[in-house]
């Protein structure tokens, strides 16, 4: 069965009208695949109701049973599909459908189940069961509608109410019945979204289609106990970052301070203030800065927050450095986190130390722990040491080694294959602010500016998880105390 498209002219216009050719029902047999109807394979345009087939299943059948006396029984055969319940209750009559992977016929229970049954079932045998849209989940829906040869996208973000997809050239022709079905089987769901282009490096977002729900992309981002609102369309958000928000604030003690230069609309620097850090957050672009603030009041952050709209350069040159000189004439204990988290470009800002401050003002700026965590990406091919090369990448942006000023090195999660996203932390020092120029040999990195980030997350039956690989937890040395 194919889709087909009419067209009719109304008041002048072109409207284009999408029906389903009729399609048959089928029946199955109990070593049926249990998979919608072949004749939706095709389908643009959806149609529910030609996902409706009918199956046979075995079925037990009791009559005046107390069901907690056969549940534990039978438990682990129940068939289970969406909005389906296997157990299923008439008058006194009692019928509980199995799957038929495990049970086709009452030998198939084990001697000591048999035995349990037996005397207390009334029947056992096959009975049909007409299933529908409602019951199939999306990879069966997707699966059984796409080509055979276009892979289904089983990759998603969850942002509130908002699933964000990064679907390929192959499923254009889909795109927008991919839409229907995802905010049909996520319950949460009420509007989909399609990435149509890269990130925008100056403001972090990225142009978006509505495929399917509401046109309205302001949502609520739950994340480790807070709560972020924001417009989806025009800031960025992650939620694959979500352990990173975690790792990084953890390594923070109460009587530091955060300097977070990309702060986005929070996620490091709302639970840091709430943690006790002092903290100065910026972000050059308006939207985040003005969800930032409302995310402030709304996570109840106190007097410790001071928000800023300015670029990336400028924060650390005028705010940043004369707090730092301040924290040093008041005695203030504590160290400084200086956070970069603009992997696509931010170690094109380190060059900003070099002319930072003067002979005296470097020397009271070092002689206590500021510790700066940049995060870039990394290409690397099989067998390579991904940490190694971010460290590479930062020494040849600052211009020296970083030998002793190194922290820590961390791969916090696999971009893509064979990209990875680090975060090197690391000292400043004499050396990086002296801006000397470097005592070895050139490094070869590639560049990494054009490496984007990818939201999508895998999902299976609802969960979310990895798009091609359990996120990276890796250390790749141990932390040192910088406090």
């Amino acid at each position: 069965m194919i889709s087909s498209i009419r067209c009719t002219i109304i008041n002048g216009c072109l409207i284009k009208q999408c029906f389903w050719v009729p399609y048959c029902f089928y029946n199955t047999t109990m070593t049926s695949l249990l998979v919608p109807p072949e004749s939706v394979r095709g389908m643009t345009c959806l149609d529910r109701s030609a996902f409706t087939t009918t199956v046979e299943l075995p079925c037990l059948k009791f009559r005046d049973i107390i069901i907690s006396k056969i549940t534990p029984i039978v438990k682990k055969y129940l068939f289970k599909m969406r909005n389906f319940k296997p157990i299923q209750n008439t008058n006194d009559e009692t019928v509980i459908y199995l799957n038929p992977k495990l049970i086709q016929n009452f030998e198939d229970f084990s001697e000591n189940e048999r035995k349990q049954l037996s005397g207390l079932y009334e029947h056992f045998g096959p009975m049909k069961l007409t299933l529908s849209y409602d019951n199939w989940n999306t990879n069966d829906i997707l699966k059984a509608i796409l080509p055979e040869e276009i892979e289904v996208p089983t990759s998603y973000s969850l942002i509130g109410h908002i699933v964000h997809l990064n679907l390929r050239d192959m499923h254009s022709p889909y795109k927008n019945i991919i839409g229907q079905v995802l905010l049909d089987t996520i319950p949460s769901a009420r509007t989909v979204v399609n990435k149509t282009n890269n990130i925008d490096t100056t403001f972090r977002h990225f142009a978006m289609e509505i495929l399917a729900g509401d046109k309205n992309t302001v949502t609520v981002a739950k994340e480790n106990g807070y709560m972020y609102e924001l417009d989806f369309a025009q800031v960025y958000w992650n939620p694959r970052l979500s352990t990173e928000h975690v790792n990084l604030v953890t390594l923070m003690k109460p009587n530091d301070i955060l300097y977070d230069v990309f702060a986005g609309v929070g996620p490091f620097a709302i639970p840091a203030a709430r943690k006790g850090l002092k903290v100065f957050a910026n972000d050059l672009n308006p939207e985040s800065y003005k969800w930032l603030k409302k995310n402030v009041i709304t996570n109840k952050v106190k007097s410790n927050f001071k928000s800023f709209n300015m670029d990336g350069r400028d924060f650390l040159r005028d705010v940043v450095k004369n707090d730092i000189l301040d924290r040093r004439i008041n005695n203030e204990i504590g160290s400084e986190h200086i956070v970069m988290n603009l992997p696509s470009l931010a170690v094109e800002f380190l060059d900003v130390f070099f002319d930072w401050c003067d002979e005296d003002e470097m020397k009271k700026v070092c002689c206590q722990s500021t510790i700066v965590h940049m995060y870039c990406f990394v290409k690397a091919n099989k067998g390579e040491d991904a940490c190694k090369l971010g460290q590479l990448l930062v020494e040849e942006k600052l211009g020296c080694p970083l030998n002793d000023s190194l922290i820590n090195l961390h791969n916090v999660r696999n971009v893509s294959p064979y990209k990875e996203m680090i975060r090197v932390s690391f000292l400043l020092t004499q050396n990086i602010l002296k801006g000397q120029e470097p005592a070895m040999k050139k490094f070869k990195i590639e560049d990494n500016s054009n490496v984007l980030v990818n939201h999508n997350i895998a999902e299976n039956n609802g969960k979310e998880q990895g798009i091609t690989k359990e996120s990276k937890k890796q250390e790749c040395i141990p932390s040192i105390n910088s406090s």
